[in-house]
């Protein structure tokens, strides 16, 4: 694969910080998160299926994918997650193929897989509507994505606004991100679009407020609304927002 120093740089970064966050984790473990289980509640059945994640990072949701009876690739740009990932895969004598690859340039013929997950990794990609159309590219007709991504028209946005105002660096949740763009339901909705997809659902969970005097949103966190009218209104403003969407 063919880096250019911007992408190098961004490489470098993800590295470090995939070190700094995961280097000591225990490879015998799979730590699901809040957006794994999002993910999961709109899957489909996987049996036999042919199975893509693109950003599998440290590799604990593909393996624990790996479970079910399906064929699981799963690609990160960071060469020290991949490291990882393959670490754990050995220790657990889980079957994926992890790949060092590129979102924005998935290294797969097209029409190649019946569904892709990509969780919370959206965001951190240099360029994402660019991601969105390869992920849609190597889909075959009718597949489908489920993908999950940050939402910041909450009070993550004013808390990234008071973070600026002090000249502190902006923590989403898990330490600082060396790229990280801030999204909004109807932005993510406009790039799947554009990209080629028809969102047949979407899910969010984890409504953050502020409390004041204190700026942390982490204070006040509603996880789900059991009131189907409340929730459906406030769905666009979750923090995590995970959609189901299928190829046109």
């Amino acid at each position: 694969m063919n880096y250019n120093s911007k992408d190098i740089k961004v490489n470098s970064a993800y590295d470090h910080w995939h070190d700094t966050v995961h280097g000591q984790d225990n490879p015998s473990n799979i730590r699901l998160e809040e957006w794994h289980i999002n993910a999961l509640g709109l899957s489909p059945e996987l049996n036999n299926k042919n199975i893509l994640e693109v950003g599998c990072g440290v590799g604990d949701f593909a393996l624990y994918l790996s479970d079910q009876k399906a064929a699981i690739t799963a690609v990160d740009f960071s060469e020290k997650a991949i490291e990882l990932a393959k670490q754990k895969a050995q220790i657990q004598n889980k079957q994926v193929e992890f790949i060092v690859a590129d979102a924005q340039n998935l290294p797969f013929p097209d029409n190649s897989f019946d569904l892709v997950f990509s969780c919370e990794c959206l965001e951190h990609v240099p360029n994402p509507q660019l991601a969105l159309t390869e992920m849609q590219r190597v889909l075959k007709p009718s597949g489908k994505l489920i993908l999950t991504t940050e939402n910041y028209s909450n009070a993550m946005l004013l808390y990234w606004l008071v973070c600026w105002l002090r000249k502190e660096p902006f923590n989403s949740g898990e330490k600082v991100q060396p790229i990280d763009h801030f999204f909004v339901y109807w932005q993510v909705s406009k790039m799947f679009n554009n990209a080629g997809f028809t969102i047949q659902r979407m899910i969010g969970s984890h409504h953050v407020f502020l409390l004041l005097p204190r700026f942390h949103p982490h204070t006040f966190v509603v996880e789900r609304f059991q009131n189907l009218l409340i929730a459906t209104i406030l769905r666009p403003f979750a923090r995590h927002m995970a959609f189901e969407a299928i190829k046109k």
